[in-house]
């Protein structure tokens, strides 16, 4: 219902004096990079990091490596957090729903 619609959208290409492709990875000696992560919660864990563009080799080392640990970690993680749950979190929870049906 767009009578201006002229199709999909194509940028156009600009020439740039700075691009210089035969520059680029080319750097043999390179051996690491750098990742700068940002989490929300305390306690995240990065491991088996893999870079590549290959997307069947990326699911190939994700079934050899993460599917292999993930239901470990997972069963770990709840044994932790119930291990160190406070006893008293669930009765303080019943107490203040107490609280609130009196002041009903």
């Amino acid at each position: 219902d767009n009578p201006d619609y002229k199709g999909e959208w194509v940028h156009p290409m600009i020439p740039n004096a700075a691009y210089a492709p035969d520059t680029y990875a080319k750097y043999p000696e390179l051996t690491t990079v750098g990742f700068e992560l940002w989490t929300v919660n305390a306690g995240s864990i990065f491991d088996n990091i893999l870079v590549t563009d290959d997307k069947a080799y990326a699911d190939k080392m994700a079934e050899e490596t993460w599917a292999v640990i993930a239901e470990g970690e997972k069963d770990a993680k709840d044994a932790w957090k119930k291990a160190n749950k406070p006893d008293d979190e669930d009765d303080e929870e019943d107490e203040d729903d107490d609280d609130i049906k009196d002041e009903l």
